[in-house]
């Protein structure tokens, strides 16, 4: 009977805490408007406050500082917007025309394959053209994209409000979590950790953001060469879409592939400029990231697929797009807590 008891016990604990797990991925899914961006914001300050470390020490004071990156940071970002957006549109207002043309240059490889689409449309009673369905598909996506834009500008203060006090008290924070902890050796643990989790940001946003620059500026040469409207814009997107694994560079293939087709009939010059940002791509992720990271962020690629899918369910793009840093904090917390505590001088 005490052995039922205490099976009962243990089976209610582990309900009590995946009821709580679950819980807990409800709010979050709930609150995503909220929670990114603040989380995106603490990402960001740790980063910056590395640079408002180094200020200081040449005599700059914290608080001048933190405002003038935040600062900063608020126009290098107003300003890529603002470089962006106007590309941007003039892109999407010629996309009926280049859905048009890539259509046009993909007639010859689908008549193998038009049997069995009027079969389809036979037993389905489907109307319209391919070229109908796309061009729906494509002004729905649009107005999915522009309908979001209003919930982005909250989102983006949100970020800016979270940043700003971030890195103003970033060091009351951290003095009042590493006085949390009772005795000495916890504190001196809750401070190697943090340490430890900035040390991995740094390093990852570093070489990542300069790996991923000159790979958007070789994609933008790739464009200009094939003749591909809007240069800067297929380098900035590369640029963003290539910190989410996988993902990015399969989208960023398949963008380059209908625009190369649709401003060239030829397959080959059409396809030439998802081929080259293909091979850039290769290179980059499994030669220049290796060499300069090596081990220490070594991550299973499985492990970082899950983590994409699961945070671009919780938190849509801003979830895709720290995935990585999540998973990063994650693994360096669990490194540091595997790793033996040293030995405190009494």
């Amino acid at each position: 009977m005490n052995a039922f008891s205490k099976r009962r016990r243990e089976l209610a604990d582990w309900s009590t805490i995946a009821i709580f797990i679950l819980a807990t991925f409800v709010v979050m899914r709930l609150m995503s408007g909220l929670l990114a961006p603040m989380i995106a914001a603490v990402i960001v300050g740790a980063l910056l406050s590395r640079v408002i470390d180094r200020l200081a020490k040449l005599g700059l004071p914290p608080p001048i500082a933190a405002i003038g990156l935040v600062a900063i940071t608020g126009l290098i970002i107003f300003f890529f917007v603002d470089l962006l957006l106007g590309p941007l549109v003039t892109f999407i207002g010629q996309a009926p025309e280049m859905l048009t043309s890539l259509g046009q240059s993909l007639t010859p490889i689908a008549q193998p394959f038009q049997s069995a689409q009027q079969t389809l449309a036979s037993l389905f009673g489907a109307q319209g053209g391919s070229g109908q369905m796309l061009m729906e598909t494509g002004m729905s996506g649009l107005s999915a994209i522009f309908g979001g834009v209003t919930p982005a500008i909250g989102e983006f203060g949100i970020f800016f409000v979270t940043l700003a006090f971030f890195v103003a008290g970033r060091q009351s924070l951290r003095r009042r979590v590493i006085m949390t902890w009772a005795q000495r050796e916890q504190r001196f643990s809750a401070l190697r950790i943090i340490n430890a989790v900035e040390d991995s940001l740094v390093l990852y946003f570093s070489a990542a953001a300069s790996i991923y620059a000159s790979v958007g500026v070789v994609t933008a040469l790739i464009a200009w060469g094939a003749g591909l409207s809007k240069p800067v814009l297929w380098g900035a997107l590369t640029f963003l879409a290539s910190f989410v694994p996988y993902f990015g560079a399969t989208i960023v293939t398949l963008a380059l592939a209908a625009g190369g087709l649709a401003a060239h009939h030829q397959i080959g010059l059409g396809l030439a400029p998802a081929a080259g940002f293909l091979i850039v791509h290769l290179v980059s992720e499994n030669a220049v990231i290796p060499a300069l990271l090596g081990r220490r962020l070594d991550i299973n690629p499985f492990v970082v697929f899950i983590s994409i899918v699961f945070w671009s369910w919780m938190w849509g793009p801003i979830g895709a797009l720290l995935a990585v840093p999540i998973l990063l904090i994650f693994g360096t917390i669990k490194d540091e807590f595997r790793a033996p505590t040293p030995t405190l001088p009494s």
